[in-house]
């Protein structure tokens, strides 16, 4: 229906209108990981790293980061980008949980591996989980994989999630048994591990130190270009034009997440598509902030309310979480912040001067439970750096901030990296 680039003439009835809004929900998906290789942006470095992993034999990867940073549209797309001329990718993917144990999650695997057997007199296909109904050994898993795959053949087995099994502690001293025994055998496939972690010693705790076995990948917020790239793949496939100060606003206001430049652009058409266009403007972005308050997870509305309730009417609660959202993070693209950058942004929300001891408590307070935890602090004393639990809860506190008047819209301004040049798409 939409054109590669340009813009197409606009839709003449409302049929017309219906189907192209239609086909912005099939293509903007802020509830569901990227599957399709041509929508997938950016992310070229870990790209690059995940196929240098998968290749080298005896190398297996752990791909960790914050929660909506993208690790499962990555793990479920990067086979699809090899080039290919390489030999046949057999990709199983499949996703843990907290019912799950070590035995159990390779028996999901285990299904999805078809071998030929004698039945009945008859040769057929059956799953590998046909022949292990108790315990798997890590030697059990060695021995299937090294007669199962040939040469010819390159095997990638990723288990998503991983941070959610529920029997932690065993599970990583099997998976990382198994990891070593099928790198030391060089049997030919790679396991790829995918979780929510801030480091690999969170995901797979004292066994983190496989060394030469483990290709580790950390998965960072998206930058500038990555944010844009999603919606230049997008937008013209809609045979619509993006105008530059809304490409800005939902670049920047997503900070970093992908899940907030789906649901930014998808409300963002809509509005415009209400507005029987195809050049999204700025309103329309607004219109999609309201949208997406409106239509944010009931766990972040309350959350976010938790974190700011007071019965005095001078606290600062709100104030000073606006001015966490605000706060410059890291370089690393891991979305954490130190104490002193709350300052300039507070300063500006409060239109006074005002330093860490005016907010230090209220630091303290938001990495308790009687206000949600809704920080998370790492480091030591004088040292320590927070960044929130939920990422998606930052976008939606600046997105609040800007809706209750506390910030003006140009307060984004300073949230990332000025852009090169014009925006417009």
């Amino acid at each position: 229906m939409a054109a590669k680039s340009g813009i197409k003439s606009a839709p003449k009835s409302p049929d017309d209108w219906n189907a192209l809004f239609f086909e912005a929900t099939q293509l903007f998906t802020p509830s569901t990981p990227i599957d399709e290789n041509d929508l997938f942006a950016g992310r070229g470095v870990q790209i690059r790293k995940m196929m240098e992993g998968t290749l080298e034999r005896g190398k297996h990867v752990i791909l960790f980061g914050e929660r909506g940073v993208g690790k499962t549209s990555l793990a479920k797309v990067f086979h699809g980008l090899f080039p290919t001329t390489l030999r046949h990718i057999f990709a199983v993917r499949e996703q843990a949980d907290p019912s799950d144990d070590f035995s159990s999650i390779w028996r999901k695997i285990f299904k999805d591996i078809h071998v030929q057997a004698i039945r009945g007199g008859k040769t057929d296909l059956v799953p590998v989980s046909d022949f292990y109904t108790g315990e798997i050994a890590p030697d059990d898993i060695r021995r299937e994989l090294e007669a199962v795959f040939k040469a010819n053949d390159i095997p990638v087995l990723i288990i998503d999630e991983y941070d959610k099994i529920g029997d932690k502690k065993k599970t990583n001293e099997l998976m990382a048994n198994t990891i070593k025994s099928l790198s030391d055998y060089g049997v030919n496939v790679t396991i790829v591990l995918v979780g929510v972690a801030d480091n690999i010693n969170d995901l797979m705790g004292e066994h983190a130190s496989l060394g030469r076995c483990v290709e580790q990948i950390p998965m960072p917020r998206m930058n500038i270009t990555e944010r844009r790239e999603i919606l230049e793949k997008i937008v013209p496939r809609l045979g619509m034009k993006l105008h530059d100060d809304a490409l800005w606003k939902i670049v920047h206001l997503s900070r970093g997440l992908p899940a907030y430049v789906h649901s930014l652009g998808l409300y963002s058409t809509e509005s415009a598509i209400n507005r029987r266009s195809v050049v999204i403007t700025e309103s329309d972005v607004d219109a999609a902030m309201k949208r997406v308050l409106e239509r944010s997870q009931e766990s972040i509305k309350e959350e976010y309310s938790k974190a700011i309730h007071s019965n005095r009417s001078d606290n600062l609660y709100k104030e000073v979480l606006l001015a966490c959202a605000l706060a410059d993070t890291d370089s690393e693209g891991r979305g954490t912040f130190a104490p002193l950058a709350v300052c300039k942004p507070l300063s500006n929300i409060l239109n006074r001067p005002v330093k860490i001891d005016a907010f230090q408590q209220h630091l303290k307070k938001f990495i308790t439970e009687e206000r949600g935890n809704v920080l998370v602090r790492r480091g030591h004393d004088r040292a320590f750096r927070f960044r929130f639990r939920e990422p998606m809860m930052q976008p939606f506190v600046i997105m609040q901030g800007i809706e209750q008047g506390l910030v003006e819209p140009t307060a984004i301004d300073a949230l990332s990296f000025p852009a090169q040049g014009k925006l417009a798409i």
